[in-house]
């Protein structure tokens, strides 16, 4: 790999004389920065470039040509500011503070208010910002994702956006989990740790070829000079109590930046579950099932960042997330023909304790050379997810007329552990010529996860194991991959085109047992993933977008391990060794007028998509679900944006997604066709108050969507939020989150020989006060740009849309 790298960074040439233009764009009653604004730069008779502010409202423009140039900013919300007459020769130009006046400001006679858009678009990405809105308040990092705009959720808490699943990073790096390891993770984390979710539909090829989708989740982290911090207490109850409260600490002097913060949450939730399982002869089995899931989490982090020179920097972070999850569960199944009286009962109670230990660590060493226009960056990851559990089903059975049968009665235990440990290494360089501005980078990840799960029976007076449920099964994957790519403008096309390479070798391992052998499996491939992405700016007010991409998902650990795991006496679950990786082709039309109204058209193509699939024994009227490869996957969307401010005090953002997924499959024992047509419409809009007040109504509107071979109902859902702006450091937000009560999963399965409705209702109505108070020196300072690979990769992708 070594040799290789060489080779990628041997075809840079030297660099030009061309020249940078920098600054930072302020609003101009409040003096906050205004991230997300567009810039835009013009040579005389040129064609116009364009880049978005980040955070802390910084933009650059570099490979700069000598002559006279025009800088105009837009945002929403705010009048157009326009610099004329800037002479650009052999060097860095940095322009003084740009002020933004607001619309709001025209008027007389009236309390003027500025509100900052909930969702912007920066380049690639939507931006969903989450720290000052007081609708999020007390929800958990899950929680907010199921409510991003466009994406939605299935039964198995596996997060889509545009047809195509998501991976979820955490301040720049991936989260590594999926499914119900991910949703327990980010069920973690309180939102009041959050500063913002970035969301890409189509990132581009120089992100691992796993990401089909892509969703940051930006948490808090302070910019200014000197010794500052936050702290956060927040408290409120949806069934039961919930609260959290955290500090995050910051020390920045002109080299070095060190922070820090520790946050917990406790949360204590019911959900319910009723299905109704009903077979060819009309018999029925009917289930009850509430569960109290109640954690307590604590999460540490700790960052250094250190200037060696104006030109490098190195740093690390660690972090550690520890979770105690304790669930009890009382399952009431009912069996009998329809329209007759119950024949019998089954009643299990379930106890459960969960006990997950999550570090991880990030070294990197930057070298950024803004003369020669060089940027050299590598980062160094390690992450471990620990999980403990000790479940204990207890389950008793009676006869239609309530008699007990203590002769059938069970006790079953699971106490099983599962260990993952993920190495990483990556190397990104990136070099500005006047040709073009070329990258490449080299990456190699490698995985185990050890999963040994240990079932026991209570006979005779002591436990003995289960050798029909116990397994323990070692699964390794090693991907190494590189890519090169490059990035030109021509007039006024914008070109970006990136080539990457994978090669995947995986094994897993199921070990022997007293009545198993060993088995095992490998998989070794290579493929290429092409990314393109162009844009066409005609003026200021009309830019046109294209995007396409192939992308890969490979399945973990709980996917392929062949064993079955027990849920209750009627149903389990097994995983699937046979299950091959899923590859992905997206095609992406964009257009954005004025950045008030944004369109994207796009189309998903899949050759093997995976599905949860259902069979059912007759006989015994047990139900196992497990995994398959679906014959073909079409998915067609489009997404409508539309974000205004209204009477100068109500700023709306609305997004509508229209989906249409077609799923053809020739194995699913017989010919299986499904299609279906979605719509989801999400809206946020904020009115500001008299006396520092604010207030957001925010709703979505989701359509029945068919998953494969299970069909989730529509529903629709409101949040409300108030807030009152203290003083410049402190305020206080109360959020009502669910108002009616109607954000629930409705679930149905007629598939085969199957039919099967179920009908969950979550703990999602909740009401939460959060207080936020802002210390230490806050004179702002702009940081050394330690930007992370996805952040460096999302400044390069600068075609608008998600």
């Amino acid at each position: 790999m070594k040799p290789f790298l060489l080779l990628l960074l041997s075809v840079f040439i030297a660099s030009t004389s061309q020249a940078q233009l920098k600054g930072d764009v302020f609003d101009a009653q409040t003096k906050e920065a205004l991230p997300q604004a567009a810039a835009m730069l013009t040579i005389k008779d040129g064609t116009p470039t364009f880049e978005s502010t980040d955070e802390k409202g910084h933009f650059e423009f570099k490979g700069l040509d000598a002559g006279t140039y025009e800088l105009k900013i837009v945002f929403m919300g705010y009048k157009d500011t326009t610099i004329k007459n800037i002479v650009i020769k052999d060097k860095a130009i940095i322009l003084p503070p740009i002020y933004m006046a607001s619309r709001a400001s025209e008027l007389k006679g009236v309390e003027v208010s500025t509100i900052a858009p909930t969702i912007t678009m920066d380049g690639d990405k939507m931006v969903m910002n989450v720290a000052n809105t007081a609708s999020a308040s007390g929800s958990t990092a899950f929680e907010l994702l199921t409510k991003a705009p466009g994406v939605v959720a299935d039964q198995n808490n596996v997060l889509q956006l545009n047809g195509k699943n998501v991976t979820v990073y955490i301040d720049g790096r991936p989260s590594r989990l999926s499914g119900d390891d991910l949703k327990n993770y980010l069920d973690g984390i309180p939102s009041t740790s959050i500063d913002k979710l970035e969301i890409m539909s189509s990132p581009s090829a120089k992100y691992d070829a796993q990401d089909g989708a892509v969703i940051n989740i930006k948490t808090l982290k302070n910019q200014n000079l000197g010794t500052n911090g936050s702290f956060v207490a927040a408290g409120g109850a949806g069934l039961f109590p919930r609260g959290n409260t955290g500090i995050n600490l910051n020390n920045r002097s002109k080299n070095m930046n060190i922070y820090g913060g520790y946050d917990f949450l406790y949360t204590k939730k019911r959900d319910r579950a009723t299905s109704d399982r009903i077979f060819s002869n009309d018999y029925i089995i009917h289930d009850y099932n509430p569960i109290t899931d109640e954690q307590k989490n604590h999460n540490v982090k700790l960052g250094v960042d250190y200037d060696l020179n104006k030109n490098s920097t190195i740093g690390f972070l660690v972090k550690t997330s520890i979770q105690d999850r304790n669930r009890l569960g009382k399952n009431n199944t009912e069996t009998g023909f329809k329209g007759q009286p119950t024949d019998s009962t089954l009643l299990q109670t379930n106890t459960g304790d969960q006990d997950v230990r999550n570090p991880s660590a990030n070294v990197y060493y930057k070298w950024s050379n803004p003369k020669k226009k060089k940027d050299l960056t590598i980062n160094a990851d390690y992450f471990n997810y620990d999980k403990k559990w000790d479940d204990l089903f207890n389950t008793q059975y009676y006869m239609g007329d309530n008699i007990e049968q203590p002769e059938r009665n069970t006790n079953i235990r699971n106490k099983s552990a599962s260990d993952i440990n993920l190495y990483s290494m990556s190397a990104d360089y990136e070099q500005v010529t006047k040709f073009a501005t070329w990258q490449a980078g080299v990456k190699n990840t490698y995985t185990k996860s050890d999963n040994n799960m240990v079932w026991e029976n209570w006979f005779n007076g002591k436990w003995e194991n289960d050798i029909s449920k116990t397994n323990h099964f070692i699964y390794k994957e090693n991907v190494a991959a590189a890519y090169f790519g490059a990035k030109k403008t021509i007039k006024k096309w914008t070109l970006d085109a990136v080539l990457r390479m994978e090669h995947t070798y995986s094994e897993g391992n199921l070990l022997a047992t007293e009545t198993q052998p060993a088995s095992k499996f490998k998989r070794d491939y290579a493929q290429l993933f092409p990314s393109l992405n162009a844009s066409y700016t005609k003026d200021a007010k009309h830019i046109y977008t294209m995007a396409y991409r192939k992308s890969i998902t490979r399945f973990g650990y709980q996917v392929v391990n062949p064993f079955i795991v027990y849920h209750n006496a009627y149903t389990y679950s097994q995983g699937n060794p046979n299950i091959q990786p899923m590859i992905t082709h997206n095609i992406d039309l964009g257009f954005t007028y004025n950045y008030t109204w944004i369109t994207k058209l796009g189309y998903v193509y899949s050759n093997s998509p995976l599905s949860m699939v259902y069979k059912q024994n007759e006989a015994d009227k047990t139900l196992v679900m497990t995994y398959d490869n679906l014959g073909r996957y079409h998915v067609a969307y489009a997404n409508i944006i539309y974000t205004k401010m209204l009477f100068n005090k109500w700023r709306t953002t609305n997004v509508l997604t229209g989906l249409y997924l077609d799923v053809t499959s020739v194995d699913q024992g017989g010919p299986f066709y499904s299609n279906s047509w979605t719509a989801i419409f999400n809206t946020q809009n904020t009115i500001a108050l008299p006396k520092k007040f604010s207030l957001e109504i925010n709703g979505t509107v989701q359509t029945p969507i068919i998953y494969g071979v299970t069909k989730i109902k529509g529903f629709a859902t409101m949040d409300l939020g108030v807030k009152k702006t203290l003083s410049k450091k402190a305020n206080l937000k109360l959020a009502v989150n669910d108002v009616f009560y109607t954000r629930r999963m409705n679930i149905d399965l007629n598939y085969q020989n199957i039919n099967n409705t179920v009908r969950m209702r979550q703990d999602t109505r909740f009401v939460m006060l959060t207080f936020n108070y802002l210390f230490g020196n806050r004179n702002i300072k702009k940081a050394k740009d330690r930007k992370s690979s996805i952040e460096t990769e999302s400044s390069r992708t600068k075609s608008t849309g998600f």
